[in-house]
């Protein structure tokens, strides 16, 4: 006989089966997180998630050992591996003992996207149910809705906020678009700001044109002071600019860090003329 643990690591699943079924006493020397790992491994593979990689044996084979060692009282120590051995009441014991329902194993896996592999729907629900994240992502960047095959699986997890890999690059590029958008809008209000600054009406009046937002160009504020560009139009004494933001809306009421309007502000220098 060959040592059993070397047959396991060759993955021989039908001299482990023919080894184990002329001595049950050889369970015992088979790990559980090996058999659960490898019935998740297979499981990815023959859903098209993942290429096994010589050598490996037969998934029918390996299912078989797997009852097998049920039967004689193998369980998942962890959440992941209770879930790809299917056993929900050791995995309601394992809650109960304090594991957490995001538990991770074989790769940064939880026992959702362990159940969504095996398009297990009614582990995956008692999961939901039980408050796991939904869209919790393993190593590859794979969360459990990427894993299953099974549609019933997937519409589940879209009803409780869960997006495929592809729709999550679609949320990130358009992220992406709307900070690259903010960091344009950002130049233009602090270029219409430096304009505001100068009293540069036509450095002013462009940088508005070009704002894909120009209300808020027109009342953008300085964060360190409060200030808007009336105010600087206050402080310059300059009606002409003033008069120029007033009439493109600006909002006269908008006070800076030391609670005062453009008008106060400009009152408080003595230019009346404001």
């Amino acid at each position: 006989m060959n040592d059993i643990d070397d047959i396991v690591f060759n993955e021989q699943w039908d001299r482990v089966l023919e080894e184990i079924s002329k001595d049950k006493n050889l369970i015992g020397r088979l790990e559980p997180y090996d058999l659960a790992w490898k019935r998740f491994q297979y499981q990815l593979a023959d859903n098209g998630k993942e290429e096994l990689i010589a050598p490996f044996g037969d998934f029918k084979d390996l299912l078989k050992i797997i009852d097998i060692c049920k039967d004689e009282g193998i369980v998942g120590l962890t959440i992941p591996q209770a879930t790809a051995f299917q056993q929900l009441d050791q995995i309601k014991k394992l809650l109960k003992q304090g594991h957490n329902i995001d538990e991770q194993d074989f790769g940064e896996r939880t026992g959702l996207l362990v159940a969504a592999t095996l398009n297990d729907k009614e582990l995956v629900q008692f999961f939901i149910d039980n408050g796991a994240f939904v869209s919790f992502f393993d190593q590859d960047n794979f969360e459990a809705i990427d894993l299953t095959t099974s549609n019933e699986i997937i519409e589940l997890l879209v009803r409780h906020g869960g997006k495929t890999k592809a729709q999550r690059r679609q949320d990130y590029d358009e992220y992406c678009d709307a900070r690259e958008k903010l960091n344009i809008l950002r130049e233009i209000n602090l270029s219409f700001m430096k304009a505001a600054e100068k009293g540069d009406l036509i450095q002013m009046e462009d940088a508005l044109k070009k704002s894909s937002m120009d209300f808020m160009t027109l009342n953008f504020a300085y964060p360190i002071n409060g200030w808007t560009a009336l105010h600087y139009a206050a402080k310059n004494n300059d009606k002409k600019a003033f008069d120029f933001l007033v009439s493109k809306g600006i909002d006269t009421t908008k006070k800076n860090i030391d609670g005062l309007t453009a008008k106060e502000l400009a009152k408080s220098l003595g230019h009346n003329e404001i």
